[in-house]
């Protein structure tokens, strides 16, 4: 059987719930690699990064390494340590006022007398925004940011990464260019601070600098597109819901953290078991790889009290896995819950109403690992 399917990118979910019942683990030979969909065991793999690496991630879709995300202890504890200090909470309190201008300057420039492309007018370019000024990078090159972006993460409509690779190398040669001006001018931007870091002594080489902005603007933009995008989409389609958060703005957290459980915007993540391991009752050699479903586990029945329903008053909000967990948990994720609450409060301040455009061509991001959406067309009124 194959992992991977044009069927399944349109709903997962069934097919999770499937395999989490009869086969909590198998074989897929597409992409030589065991798939685990429950809860408790998704949860054991992605804790345990002694018994399984994250060597697997750098591997699977392309030859450029990206720091931290494909990186193992101790280099990664070292790595994490230079960018922690962007993500703390009195940085990311200073950036509230950014993020609510950008989101009013954004939504003034919609025209609610007809359909809106929300993805590409709103949720695709306010990440961007957000990312390239912590980056100290031009916002007026979003376009290519956001082409570089699903080159590199494969949600593009190209059939292969040789045909994805040009974009790619694009992407590194635009990082690379700019080593040698943040070393004879730092600023106060992530990109500087990678520049002049150390790690036991020496500083990072070219290729790892460009790896690591890449993995920046990726992690900065991908995730936080694809959850608005999928919560206004189910907004969209429950307009009780909507007027509930009109009526109710302090449930507006827990709509975010609803959604990053019920559809979330990554799905898996892959990991190398370094010894022979039991999951499940089956064994996986040493060597082999592991496809962790953080998406089926966050539907996981055994868990989650009706875990198919979006649920505002759920008790347990943030013991999902979609920023990951344990020492790879997501570094930018109260970054992103900050932006998407801003972005639904300024929608809901706004319009009273959000629907389905009729007759839209919505377009779904062509990924398995990534789900959300690179047009979604509505209506707000």
């Amino acid at each position: 059987m194959n992992f991977n399917s044009p069927e399944r990118l349109l709903n997962p979910y069934p097919d999770y719930a499937i395999w989490r019942k009869d086969q909590p683990i198998w074989w897929a030979d597409d992409i030589e690699a065991w798939v685990v969909s429950r809860y408790d065991d998704v949860r054991a793999i992605m804790k345990d990064a002694k018994k399984f690496s994250s060597t697997a991630m750098g591997e699977r879709d392309h030859e450029i390494s990206l720091p931290l995300l494909t990186d193992d202890p101790p280099k990664h504890t070292q790595l994490r340590a230079i960018v922690n200090k962007a993500f703390t909470s009195r940085t990311l309190k200073a950036m509230e006022l950014d993020v609510e201008d950008l989101v009013d300057a954004m939504l003034n420039d919609l025209d609610p007398s007809e359909p809106v492309d929300i993805s590409a007018e709103f949720t695709i370019p306010l990440p961007i925004a957000v990312i390239s000024k912590l980056m100290g990078i031009p916002f007026d090159r979003k376009d290519d940011f956001k082409r570089w972006s699903d080159a590199l993460t494969g949600t593009s409509n190209a059939n292969s990464l040789e045909e994805r690779m040009p974009q790619i190398m694009e992407m590194a040669a635009f990082f690379q260019s700019l080593i040698p001006e943040r070393r004879q001018n730092p600023g106060d931007d992530l990109i500087s601070k990678i520049v002049a870091a150390e790690v036991n002594g020496s500083a990072l080489e070219d290729m790892e600098i460009v790896g690591f902005n890449m993995l920046l603007l990726i992690a900065g933009n991908e995730t936080t597109t694809n959850l608005l995008s999928n919560l206004l989409y189910y907004l969209a389609d429950h307009p009780a819901v909507w007027e509930t958060l009109r009526a109710e703005p302090d449930k507006i957290d827990a709509a975010v953290e609803e959604i990053l459980r019920f559809d979330a915007p990554v799905h898996w993540v892959s990991r190398r078991a370094t010894e022979d391991v039991v999951i499940s009752d089956q064994l996986v050699k040493a060597g082999q790889n592991v496809f962790v479903l953080m998406g089926s586990a966050n539907r996981d029945e055994s868990h989650y009290v009706d875990a198919d329903k979006f649920c505002l008053d759920r008790e347990k909000k943030q013991d999902h896995h979609t920023f990951g967990h344990g020492i790879h948990f997501c570094i930018g994720a109260p970054l992103g819950r900050l932006e998407a609450r801003y972005a639904l409060a300024g929608l809901l301040n706004r319009f009273k109403k959000i629907a389905h455009a009729p007759d839209a061509k919505n377009e779904r991001t062509n990924s398995s690992m990534l789900r959300g959406f690179h047009h979604l067309w509505v209506e707000l009124g």
